[in-house]
């Protein structure tokens, strides 16, 4: 061979590892999801987990794993399935003998010795291998441990997910269980004698507090969510529809390579704001109102949550903009108030205080927020005192129903071992500096 096609021979096969590793595991290594199952196994004892991955959907929509199953072991492998054994200290993948070749190349895994070393786990076998698994953990009196919380795939949430099983098995014309809870009802009729646990507390503990490479992940999330905001705000002028700012926003998140979005759109001009999560973002957006876009994408499963507020034809009214520098400026104050030990509770009361201060009491109403990472309604305590590492959205809101006024502002903070960190500074709340990026083309402007 000659040096010119070695040369080339290695220059192809360092750039497949580079796709590799940036594609599947641009922020995570296989080391780092091995290190979250120690922790489960030391969590259950001699208890066995058994999650289950997600399904392959049934339209033609990329398929997305389930959070707590990548969180465990970076496979997208549909209808995959992870057994952690706490007594042996090992971790066995389950993968499909037939996977769809729509998914995408890297996350395809074989069974055997190879995979099983690439991902770390202690064996990669075949599914049809489940059945006869289990029955052995059943007959050495080792309990479940089995998610009995939803799954949450692309822009879900529990909380969302909770209230549509809800609606579903009290619908008298539907009826059906959630997949958890048909899976529970699988095992206690083949296991009768198996003890069956939930492993969502041990999993949402885990989440809630997040290492440096999850706040690297969501940083760059809130950056890239930042910057389709701003996209949005320059292109913002009366005669156009509230979509064709949600496009720009959706042209930079494409651009930059993101997953798609964290949720849908909420584009609300006008009193559409007072519908907290308004989505049909089919209005003309006209003078004299404002236009709120709640926004944000997903990069490597996980996401960001954003809200600006601005004037749509260049300037606050009076009105707006008293009711604007309070909620920014209970922002301001909740974010300063936020590190180790603070409480939900704390921070409502700096809110409060903010609002009484600006003679508008009367529209506080005790909302500060919510935690985020892998769902934008991330897993979390509300009564737990914040700890190093946890993610928090800070998200006041003023709202007059009888002057159809509605203005929020909401950033990514991450709580430092002595304060926070805005995860998305990138988008202006200061309105000076607001009009003046209002001047700016955006894209597709001329």
């Amino acid at each position: 061979m000659s040096i010119i096609k070695l040369l080339c021979c290695l220059i192809c096969l360092l750039v497949s590892e580079m796709a590799f590793s940036q594609t599947m595991w641009k922020y995570f290594t296989p080391d780092d999801f091995a290190a979250r199952r120690n922790r489960v196994m030391e969590k259950i004892g001699d208890g066995i987990l058994i999650l289950q991955g997600a399904e392959l959907t049934e339209g033609y929509i990329k398929f997305r794993q389930d959070n707590n199953f990548y969180y465990l072991t970076g496979v997208e492998v549909p209808d995959a399935v992870l057994i952690i054994d706490g007594k042996s200290k090992e971790s066995v993948l389950l993968v499909p003998d037939k996977i769809p070749n729509d998914i995408k190349t890297e996350a395809m895994i074989k069974p055997g010795k190879e995979a099983a070393t690439e991902y770390r786990f202690n064996q990669v076998l075949s599914k049809s291998a489940m059945s006869n698994i289990l029955h052995q953990f059943s007959e050495m009196g080792q309990p479940f441990f089995l998610q009995q919380s939803p799954q949450e795939l692309a822009e879900m949430s529990r909380d969302r997910c909770m209230m549509t099983r809800a609606n579903r098995i009290n619908n008298p014309w539907d009826g059906r269980v959630s997949k958890e809870v048909n899976f529970y009802n699988k095992i206690k009729e083949r296991f009768p004698a198996t003890t069956v646990k939930d492993i969502t507390p041990i999993l949402d503990a885990m989440r809630w507090v997040k290492d440096k490479k999850e706040i690297a992940v969501i940083r760059e999330c809130g950056r890239i969510g930042c910057l389709g905001i701003n996209e949005a705000i320059k292109v913002t002028r009366p005669g156009i529809y509230e979509y064709q700012t949600v496009a720009a926003c959706d042209f930079i998140y494409g651009d930059m390579g993101t997953a798609g979005p964290a949720y849908y759109a909420i584009a609300a001009s006008g009193e559409r704001g007072l519908i907290w999560h308004y989505n049909a973002n089919n209005h003309l957006l006209e003078a004299g109102n404002v236009l709120l876009i709640d926004y944000a994408p997903e990069v490597n499963y996980y996401v960001t949550d954003i809200t600006r507020t601005w004037p749509i034809q260049g300037e606050f009214t009076e009105e707006q903009l008293k009711f604007y520098n309070c909620v920014k400026e209970a922002r301001d104050e909740i974010i300063k108030a936020m590190k180790p030990g603070v409480t939900y509770a704390d921070l409502q009361k700096v809110g409060e205080a903010v609002y009484k201060r600006n003679g508008l009491g009367k529209y506080w109403f005790g909302y500060v927020g919510h935690f985020v990472g892998m769902a934008v309604h991330d897993v979390g305590s509300y009564e737990t005192p914040f700890v190093e590492g946890v993610v928090f959205n800070v998200e006041p809101i003023l709202e007059d129903k009888d002057k159809k006024i509605h203005i929020r502002l909401e950033d990514t903070i991450v709580i430092t071992a002595t304060g926070s960190e805005n995860l998305t500074p990138q988008s202006p709340v200061d309105p000076k500096a607001i009009y003046a990026l209002m001047k700016e083309k955006g894209v597709g402007e001329k």
